[in-house]
C-alpha cells in the first residue's frame, strides 16, 4: 500500500489522503474531515487536496500508460473515515459567494478533473452528501450508498440559494429525467438509499451481511471498483466519458455566475 496525504499549505492540516493498493490499482480517496468535521469544500479543501490528488492520480495512470503497464487498469473510490457520518456537507457558502472566482477556479475545476480522470471512479457514500457533497458524489462514474443511514440532497432550496450552473451541471451528469430533477432541485428532497436507487441517482446499495455502515459501504465500493477497473485497460475510458457528458463538461468550462438575491 502507498498513501499520500495533501494538506493545506498553510497550518498544514491534513484534508485529503490517496491511498494506492499496488496489487490491484484501485485508489481510495479518504475524505479526512479534519479541516472541517463535515467535509465542507472550502477553497482550501478543493485547490489543495481534491484536485492535487486527482492529478496524481492522472499522472501515475500516464506513467503506466508510457510503460504499457496497464495490467488489469486500475479505479477510484471517493469516501469519508468510517467514523463519519457525513460524506460531504457541502460548500462553505458564505466564503464561496464573498469570492467571484471560486465557482469558475474552484468548484468547476473540482468537477472537471474528476470528470476528466482516465479511470472508473466510484462514490462511497457512507452519509450524508448535502448540496455540494451531493455534486461531488454526481460527478463520479458510480455512487454506492449506505442502506441503513444517511440522505443525498440538494437542500439550496430550503436556505434560498440558488444553484450555479456548474452544479446544476453536475446533477445532469446523474439524471436529465425532468419529475427527477424537480425533486431534487425545486423540492429538496432528502433520497435514502431505496429512493436514490429507484430514481437512479445511486447504482448499489450497501446493505446486509458483511456490508453494514459506512465500512460495508466502503467494502461495497471497492468490490464494484474491482468489477470496473478492466474498463479502462486499454486507455480509452476518459475519452468515452468525455462524450457522454460533453455538454455538462462544456457548461463547467464557461463563466458561472452566482446570483444572490
Amino acid at each position: 500500500m502507498e498513501s499520500v496525504t495533501f494538506s493545506t499549505k498553510q497550518g498544514n492540516i491534513p484534508l485529503v489522503r490517496l491511498d494506492l493498493n499496488i496489487e490491484t490499482r484501485i485508489f481510495v480517496l479518504y475524505l479526512l474531515g479534519q479541516q472541517t468535521p463535515d467535509n465542507r469544500l472550502t477553497h482550501e479543501f478543493i485547490r489543495e487536496g481534491i484536485v492535487p490528488a486527482c492529478q496524481h492520480v492522472k499522472k501515475l495512470w500516464q506513467e503506466w500508460v508510457d510503460k504499457r503497464d496497464f495490467r488489469e487498469g486500475a479505479a477510484l473510490v471517493t469516501t469519508s473515515m468510517p467514523t463519519n457520518k457525513i460524506f460531504s456537507n457541502g460548500l462553505d457558502l458564505q466564503k464561496a459567494v464573498a469570492d467571484p472566482k471560486f465557482f469558475d477556479e474552484y468548484l468547476n475545476v473540482m468537477f472537471r478533473e474528476l470528470l476528466t480522470l482516465p479511470i472508473p471512479t466510484v462514490a462511497s457514500l457512507g452519509g450524508h452528501a448535502f448540496a455540494g457533497g451531493f455534486t461531488l458524489a454526481a460527478v463520479h462514474d458510480y455512487r454506492v450508498q449506505n442502506g441503513k443511514k444517511g440522505f443525498l440532497c440538494m437542500n439550496e432550496i430550503f436556505f434560498g440559494a440558488p444553484v450555479p450552473n456548474g452544479m446544476m451541471a453536475a446533477v445532469k451528469t446523474v439524471t436529465n429525467d425532468p419529475t427527477v430533477l424537480r425533486k431534487i432541485v425545486l423540492e429538496g428532497h432528502r433520497f435514502n438509499a431505496k429512493e436514490a436507487f429507484q430514481h437512479k441517482l445511486i447504482d448499489v446499495i450497501a446493505d446486509g451481511e458483511g456490508y453494514e455502515g459506512s465500512e460495508g459501504t466502503l467494502k461495497k465500493s471497492i468490490e464494484l471498483a474491482m468489477a470496473l477497473r478492466s474498463r479502462c485497460a486499454r486507455n480509452a475510458w476518459k475519452v468515452n466519458r468525455e462524450l457522454l457528458v460533453k455538454d455538462q463538461l462544456n457548461v463547467m468550462s464557461q463563466p458561472d455566475v452566482y446570483v444572490v438575491h
